[in-house]
């Protein structure tokens, strides 16, 4: 099920108050927003039970199995609830950062106007003081995850192509939204700019086993950079998911009927819409299956602007600024390191990441475009 409707806010005298971890997701508070959402009638949530799922370090994702005390035609079986990180590294990273508000603002304010493309929020609404949020959504499982570490088909990447041109090509310069103060870019390129040169140095040691021969030199390189780069990025903007990879998107999600759902929208802000591109081809893809489709696949995400409205983005400039933002993975993978609280799988996802973007740097010789 999809709507266009603005998700729910907090109201604790409607029966809707803002929670906080599993144990606010008690059956009275989900019958009352499912009720107010339309989705039950008169049926009443007499249980509900919830499990971990994915693999989020920035906030805790749960399933919640729903039961009810009599069948009602539409009422959904499961739903997914997203909060703030319970380690308190990743939670204090994620209010310093505004992670949290934009990403509850997006569910706001920007999806409702993006359709099938995003898993429709039933809830939506964060804390004044943006260390605690609740996000609440239709489950779109039968879907298929992807998993970031073994990488994706050439047709799942062609679908995540159409799928990011479909979420940009409404906000396309859309400057009501893109000036938006949770949407700012000043706060996390400040942050990047300042932080990725010391992450760096953290990293080097730390993953000194799990790294390529050579990429500790192309991290020195693009950290003595990295202010330029940020420099180059003008405008046209729109929105940017900015951790658009396999582990944050779903494949043939609500059984089949959408070929790709982006998860996951805590990075979000303004800026060149390609950067989603190149980061997704350049870390969903192993090096050796990227390079003979990677111009193509470029090419299909600009084609799919074209056909949805964009008319001031040529494919010189657009190929031009695949290849120059191609360095925005180590800036993920690096400052992602720095962030969150270290995990084993976390570690090998942020090394793997690190490793193909440094090769896709490489491959298409993107140091040597910064001015």
């Amino acid at each position: 099920m999809t709507t266009l409707t603005a998700p729910l806010r907090h109201d604790p005298a409607a029966g809707h108050p803002l929670i906080d971890g599993p144990q606010g997701l008690t059956p009275e508070w989900l019958t009352t927003v499912l009720r107010a959402s339309g989705r039950i009638g008169t049926a009443r949530v007499v249980e509900a039970s919830s499990t971990p799922v994915g693999n989020g370090m920035m906030g805790a994702n749960l399933r919640i199995a729903l039961r009810y005390d009599r069948a009602e035609a539409g009422a959904p079986t499961t739903l997914v609830a997203k909060m703030a990180a319970a380690g308190e590294a990743s939670r204090a990273s994620g209010q310093a950062l505004g992670l949290y508000e934009r990403e509850t603002r997006f569910y706001q304010l920007v999806a409702p106007r993006l359709g099938a493309v995003v898993a429709t929020a039933l809830f939506a609404d964060i804390a004044a003081d943006k260390t605690t949020f609740c996000l609440l959504f239709e489950d779109l499982a039968p879907a298929r995850g992807g998993d970031q570490l073994t990488g994706c088909s050439l047709a799942d990447a062609e679908a995540a192509m159409d799928a990011v041109a479909a979420m940009q090509a409404p906000l396309w310069g859309d400057q009501a939204t893109l000036s938006q103060a949770w949407m700012s870019r000043d706060l996390m390129v400040g942050m990047y700019c300042s932080q990725f040169p010391p992450a760096v140095e953290m990293v080097k040691p730390r993953f000194a086993a799990l790294l390529e021969p050579g990429v500790a030199a192309i991290l020195d390189q693009f950290a003595a950079n990295i202010v330029p780069w940020f420099a180059m990025q003008t405008a046209p903007f729109t929105i940017v998911h900015h951790d658009y990879r396999l582990d944050n998107m779903l494949f043939d999600a609500r059984g089949g009927k959408t070929p790709v759902a982006a998860l996951d929208w805590q990075t979000l802000m303004a800026g060149p819409g390609v950067l989603d591109a190149s980061y997704f081809i350049g870390a969903g893809l192993l090096p050796a299956v990227r390079r003979p489709v990677e111009e193509t696949l470029a090419r299909r995400y600009h084609s799919a602007l074209l056909a949805r409205g964009v008319s001031d983005y040529s494919w010189e400039r657009c190929w031009h600024d695949y290849r120059l933002l191609a360095p925005h993975g180590l800036i993920m993978g690096v400052v992602g390191a720095a962030i969150t609280t270290p995990t084993e799988r976390g570690d090998q996802m942020l090394s793997t990441m690190i490793n193909r973007h440094a090769q896709q740097m490489i491959d298409l010789g993107s140091l040597s475009l910064i001015r």
